[in-house]
């Protein structure tokens, strides 16, 4: 009796600590068996074409395991006669052989079809071939072979309706978009990383296993009110059952310079534009004959003569500043050379440890980023710290936990004032002629021009610490057959620290004499910002799944929980007692102090319900129930249902063999949903009206007085905003599955946005409060094609083209006389530029002949060469009519901004250790007006033309691009026209990566598995229209420049 009540205990134990019964029952039964030998085994791996190289071997339900060489060879120690050995190889079906103590010689045999391959989704994977909505997935590979800083700059270009818009600026992330407009107020995919809402540019791109965009209603509405535009999943990397421990090495520097940046003119041709203008302006020369003596003499030998001198003609233009005590200019400086670099450096450093047994599987990785500045002034800079840890642990059969933690740490130092990282600032009155510095060592300006290497040398810095924590538990139990019940709990603590240190400097003119402290750099002072967010997330959700027959069915239901809490705090004071002490106790100005606090919450229940008959028709129900605290409280509850159906016309024999099998694949779906949209960019909370404080800008009773300003008038019906979406799809493999597509054709309404509402009586003195009083359609379609395949003599390769279109139009606004001063009115396709048509007078006679374009150019007296627009409507008189879509006068629908036709083209190949891929991207129609800085010389003096617009219209240049010079035009030329629309339409080489990876014979011997080295180049090439330092792919010349890189890395596993 107590042997049996010994054994059930141990029973018992041993099912609580996840121990195979009958192992422990059996160990009170000594039974000897003869000792196995262990011994080596070898063997090598082929397919069809020649050798695997790469292969991993691997002794199952051990970590112990190896890879095949070059020569598709391999040799693995610590084996016993019985072991199964398992080989297996991305492509290839996985075999499982009997080690008997004879070599083993494997053929692996081509996984073409790959119908079994899974992509994630909400709350689940699914089989790709039995997707019914919208899904676009990639795996690691568009990553892994580019140095890249975020993971948008990895993934643009290569999943259709996947719209990322990066940027180059330290520090500055990628943006996401799906399927083209969203709102009129916004609205963006909602970005999961491992099913946690997360900022995708702070994580490490090495670490990205998969990413998965949904696209429809049916796929996305399974997330709510806050996947109305679509989801972005993110799975990070996990370890491998029974995969010995692997460490991977990746280094790589890059070398980054701008694919392009507008020129100036030289200060000759400055010189010369600056008279012409001036003569036709105000009947003279702008430069005197002693101040174009100078210019001459610097330009013609700088050596021996000076950028700086003292005029005392008194028709000089720079008299004045003389008399003044200051200098006037004649120098020749090329302004972009003086502020950026040639090139900059990006290092990236990651190390990564992963492996796994039967129970247990393990991820960690360490990266570090270091990103340099194109700037050659100031001190910019930006460094990323990324540490990821992913554990799993079988407790037992039924039973498993995870734990993910991430930590990431950024800093972004650099100067306070953004406004000159890039942008807009140059020419603005940095003209060619004002040397950096003076010959005395002194920076030049003298109050009188904004020289930007003082300022960002001189006028103090900026320092951003990041630092975001994140942790992850989890719970998996499988306690029955098809049934499985999930539960994760998510913390995140967000940290963000600011401190801006002003610095004042001082301007000095003829012979180092003080003149003043630059005015922009007064008073100086110290400002410090602390924010912190606390995020807390629980999912708890299961499904059950069960086949009877040719019916097989799958339920799943959850429950969600959100919230976030945020504070904020910061301190700022003025006049430092000393200039390089950036401390508020030794500052001597009014103290500033503020701070805030918000918080929102969401709880929902969602389902989902699958129904297969006969592996060919498909049918799926989602569900969500939403309750979010930024509406009312009357109105907080919003329910998102979804279906879609799928028909695999494939796997029908009436359709199969009339076919003869052509068809690998051949499916049909269509999908509908309807979701609400809590993520509006104006505000958490638009149902209450908040009020202002502030401080008055003059004295009163010797202070400054603070100040309280009422709230604006609110909606009590403001609610939700209604995205309702159709798709229909066809998914197709031919070939052996070689050539695979997908085409998909949607329609997206967003119905209720929040706009003005009615007008009320002006005596009211408020504005209108915002009301769900807008609609809006989105239509658009997008194709997919990828081929795979490998030649006789063992040459892989691949490509993959993509291709979309996108185009939204306003179906109902408050606007009923279609006003064109408005934002919006019915009917307008978004994008859609109004303008004139034009051209330039070529003679005298034909401004004659012209009609009244006074309203246009400022009434300013023509000349030959003058932009001439044309009489559209024949009334005698060139304007805007009415200004209504009814009566627009002269204008005319003349083009549209919004990108069309996004394509993405990527070809790879690899034979015997070389590897190449080349990938293209681009938009095939889009048109821009020429940006305002290419021609804002003819509004003022002050400002400096690029050298494009050296080709402007003169008696021996009539069939040039820009009207004639002068300083009155801007009213002309700041009118939406034909003439300067421009076609920003453009292909670009995006990236071209080459590798090399060692024989395994070779690394083998340093203990090495796999050693690659590469070389990438990204952004080298670009086909395009626009004028020379205007980057398509930015809708502004002036910010931060897309950047050009030539990169060098390895990648070492051991």
């Amino acid at each position: 009796m107590k042997k049996i009540i010994r054994q059930v205990s141990m029973i018992l134990i041993a099912g609580a600590l996840g121990v195979p019964a009958t192992l422990q029952a059996k160990s009170e039964t000594k039974v000897s068996s003869p000792e196995r030998v262990q011994e080596r085994v070898t063997g090598t791996v082929v397919d069809v074409t020649g050798p695997v190289i790469g292969a991993t071997i691997m002794q199952k339900g051990t970590t112990n395991g190896t890879i095949t060489d070059i020569d598709g060879k391999f040799s693995l120690d610590g084996v016993k006669k019985g072991d199964v050995i398992q080989i297996t190889y991305i492509g290839y079906i996985t075999k499982e052989v009997t080690f008997t103590g004879a070599p083993i010689n494997v053929t692996l045999e081509e996984d073409s079809k790959k119908l079994d391959e899974v992509v994630v989704v909400g709350y689940a994977t699914v089989k790709k071939a039995n997707l019914t909505g919208a899904v676009s997935a990639v795996d690691s590979k568009v990553l892994e072979d580019r140095p890249i800083v975020n993971l948008g700059q990895g993934l643009q270009g290569t999943i259709p309706n996947l719209n990322i818009t990066t940027s180059g600026q330290p520090g500055k992330g990628s943006s996401y978009n799906v399927r083209g407009e969203t709102s009129i107020n916004g609205g963006n995919p909602l970005i999961l990383v491992d099913g946690v809402e997360m900022d995708p540019n702070l994580i490490n791109p090495q670490d990205v296993a998969s990413v998965s965009v949904l696209k429809d209603a049916a796929s996305a509405s399974i997330y709510g009110a806050r996947a109305a535009y679509g989801v972005i999943l993110i799975t990070t990397k996990t370890g491998k059952k029974n995969m010995p421990t692997q460490v991977s090495l990746d280094a790589s520097v890059s070398f980054n310079s701008p694919t392009t940046r507008p020129s100036y003119m030289d200060s000759m041709e400055y010189a010369n534009w600056m008279n012409a203008a001036n003569n036709l302006t105000n009947g003279r020369d702008l430069f005197s004959p002693d101040e174009m003596d100078h210019i001459r003499a610097y330009y013609n030998d700088p050596a021996n003569n000076s950028p700086v001198f003292v005029t005392t003609d008194p028709n000089s233009w720079q008299y004045g500043n003389c008399q003044q005590g200051k200098y006037a200019y004649c120098g020749n400086t090329d302004w972009m050379k003086e502020m950026y670099k040639k090139s900059y450096p990006i290092q990236k450093y990651n190390v990564n440890i992963s492996g796994g047994s039967d129970k247990a599987t393990y991820y960690t990785s360490v990266g570090y980023t270091d990103q340099g500045s194109l700037m050659r002034h100031g001190n910019e800079g930006f460094r990323k710290f990324n540490m990821v840890n992913n554990i799993n642990y079988d407790i037992n059969n039924w039973m498993n936990v995870s734990m993910k933690t991430s930590y990431i740490r950024t800093e972004l130092s650099g100067i306070v004032q953004d406004g000159v990282h890039g942008e807009a600032w140059i020419g603005n009155d940095t003209q060619p002629l004002m040397p950096a510095k003076h010959p005395d060592g002194n920076w030049a300006g003298q109050g009188n021009y904004t020289n930007f290497a003082a300022v960002l040398d001189e006028m103090g810095s900026r320092k951003t610490t990041k630092n975001d924590f994140w942790n992850t538990l989890a719970l998996k139990l499988t306690p029955l057959k098809g049934l499985t019940i999930n539960m994760d709990y998510t913390f995140n603590y967000y940290a963000e620290h600011n401190k801006n240190h002003i610095k004042s400097f001082n301007e000095y003119g003829v012979d180092g004499n003080f003149l003043q402290v630059f005015q922009y750099s007064k008073p100086n002072g110290v400002y410090e910002s602390q924010n912190n967010d606390t995020y807390n997330a629980f999912n708890f959700f299961g499904d059950y799944e069960r086949t009877l027959g040719k019916h097989y069915f799958k339920v799943m239901a959850g429950y969600n929980q959100e919230t976030k809490h945020t504070r904020s705090f910061y301190a700022q004071r003025q006049g430092l007692i000393s200039n390089d002490l950036p401390s508020m106790s030794a500052a001597t100005g009014e103290k500033y102090v503020g701070n805030g606090e918000g918080s929102w919450a969401t709880r929902s229940g969602f389902f989902r319900v699958n129904y297969t008959y006969a592996d060919r028709y498909l049918l799926e129900l989602n569900g969500r129930y939403d309750l979010s605290s930024k509406f009312p409280k009357a109105d907080r509850a919003v329910f998102n249902p979804s279906f879609s159906l799928g028909w695999k016309l494939s796997e029908e024999s009436w359709f199969k063999n009339p076919t003869n099998g052509f068809f690998d694949e051949l499916k049909i779906r269509g999908s509908y949903g309807s979701l609400a949209n809590q993520a509006l960019d104006n505000g958490w909370y638009a149902y209450l009206s908040n009020y202002g404080t502030g401080t008055m800008s003059y004295i009163m009773g010797g202070a400054q007085n603070q100040f309280v300003s009422p709230g604006g008038l609110v909606s009590s019906s403001v609610t939700w905003e209604k995205v309702t979406q159709w798709d229909l799809g066809l998914d197709f493999a031919i070939l052996n599955s070689r050539l695979q597509g997908t085409f998909d054709y949607y329609q997206r309404s967003t119905t209720g946005m929040l706009g003005p509402g009615k007008l009320l009586p002006n005596i009211l003195g408020a504005n209108e409060p915002q009301e769900n009083a807008a609609d809006m359609r989105t239509s658009g379609w997008e194709l997919s094609l990828s081929w795979n395949d490998r030649l006789e003599n063992g040459i892989h390769y691949s490509a993959t083209f993509n291709l979309s279109d996108t185009q939204a139009k306003i179906t109902k606004y408050d606007n009923p006389t279609k006003s064109l001063s408005s934002s919006y009115y019915e009917g307008q396709i978004l994008g859609d530029i109004w303008g004139y048509t034009s051209t330039l007078f070529q003679s005298q006679a034909e401004i004659e002949g012209a009609p009244d374009q006074s309203q246009l150019d400022g009434s300013i007296k023509k000349v030959p060469g003058d932009i001439r627009f044309i009489d559209i409507n024949g009334d005698g008189v060139v304007n805007n009519g009415k200004n209504t879509v009814d009566d627009p006068g002269d204008r005319s629908i003349i083009g549209n901004n919004k990108a069309r036709f996004r394509y993405g083209l990527n070809l790879s190949g690899d034979w015997k250790g070389v590897d190449l891929s080349i990938f293209f991207q681009g938009v095939g129609k889009r048109d821009l007006m020429l940006p305002a800085t290419f021609r804002w010389q003819y509004g003022s003096q002050w400002q400096v033309p690029v050298a494009y617009a050296q080709d402007y219209w003169r008696e021996d240049n009539k069939d040039a691009f820009f009207p004639v010079a002068r300083f009155n035009g801007g009213s002309a030329m700041g009118q939406s026209q034909t003439r300067y629309l421009l076609n920003a339409a453009y292909l670009r080489l995006k990236s071209v990566s080459l590798g090399y990876t060692l024989p395994l014979s070779l690394t083998q011997q340093w203990g090495i598995q796999k050693c690659r080295v590469y070389f990438t180049g990204e952004n080298l090439l670009t086909f395009k229209h626009t004028p020379e330092g205007f980057d398509p792919e930015l809708d502004d010349p002036y910010k931060y420049p897309q950047q050009k890189s030539f990169s060098l890395g390895i990648n070492v596993v051991f």
